[in-house]
């Protein structure tokens, strides 16, 4: 999974960037990525978003 680039939605436009680790909610069990964005926005460089909840597109599926 780590390494794998994806597409996230930040400030609802996509962008593209890398999953640099995956990991779980304690409480829930959920799957979360850690995705590290090409291009920041603004001072964003980094997100963590759910797989089942956020948009995530692998690009290897595109």
């Amino acid at each position: 999974m780590d390494a794998r680039r994806v597409w996230v939605t930040v400030d609802g436009e996509p962008r593209l960037g890398t999953v640099e680790r995956h990991t779980y909610a304690p409480k829930t069990g959920a799957k979360l990525l850690a995705v590290e964005l090409d291009e920041p926005v603004g001072d964003t460089e980094r997100v963590v978003v759910n797989p089942n909840v956020d948009e995530v597109l692998y690009e290897h599926e595109l």
